[in-house]
């Protein structure tokens, strides 16, 4: 199925904003949590988690846009 140029535009600017995001949550969850008690490794572990997915997803997408304009 062929999606509009338009709405995979839409999409990488979304996922960017969301890579930005967790970043910045990731920034965030490491200022707040100073102690090494269990619950911050695990808010700081889940933050780097997620950050590190959203970034795979955007380097995917960006060998994809990079494989179609081949």
């Amino acid at each position: 199925m062929q999606r509009h140029p338009r709405q995979e535009r839409l999409n990488r600017i979304q996922l960017i904003g969301r890579v930005q995001f967790a970043y910045e949550q990731l920034k965030e969850t490491m200022q707040r949590y100073h102690d090494d008690s269990p619950r911050a490794r695990a808010a700081i572990a889940a933050a780097k988690r997620r950050l590190s997915l959203l970034n795979r997803a955007l380097a995917m997408l960006a060998l994809q846009s990079v494989e179609q304009m081949a």
